[in-house]
């Protein structure tokens, strides 16, 4: 194994975009976020300067279901959130970064 110097971040935010089957009787944030608003979430981190400061990765489960909303996590404070659309995750970058 080889380190990789790539420069760190203020932020790193894990969206969850794990779907599950609709008769699974864990709840999953794919039906209410979907990989192409996580795209949407990194053109817009480029479009604020923000990119190389905020990384954003999209992941398949974060072990933290919620069966009413959409789970992601923000490091390096390894804070878990819970929101209703993507928008939210903005507001939440933006407030971090203060």
């Amino acid at each position: 194994m080889q380190e990789i110097h790539f420069p760190k971040p203020k932020l790193h935010l894990f969206v969850c975009v794990n779907e599950r089957p609709k008769d699974h009787p864990t709840p999953s944030c794919g039906p209410r976020i979907k990989p192409e608003d996580v795209k949407e979430l990194k053109r817009w981190l480029v479009s604020q300067g923000l990119a190389g400061i905020v990384y954003c990765t999209k992941a398949q489960c974060l072990g933290f279901c919620n069966p009413d909303h959409s789970v992601a996590v923000l490091y390096p404070k390894g804070k878990f959130v819970k929101y209703d659309h993507p928008d939210e995750l903005k507001e939440l970058i933006l407030s971090e970064l203060k």
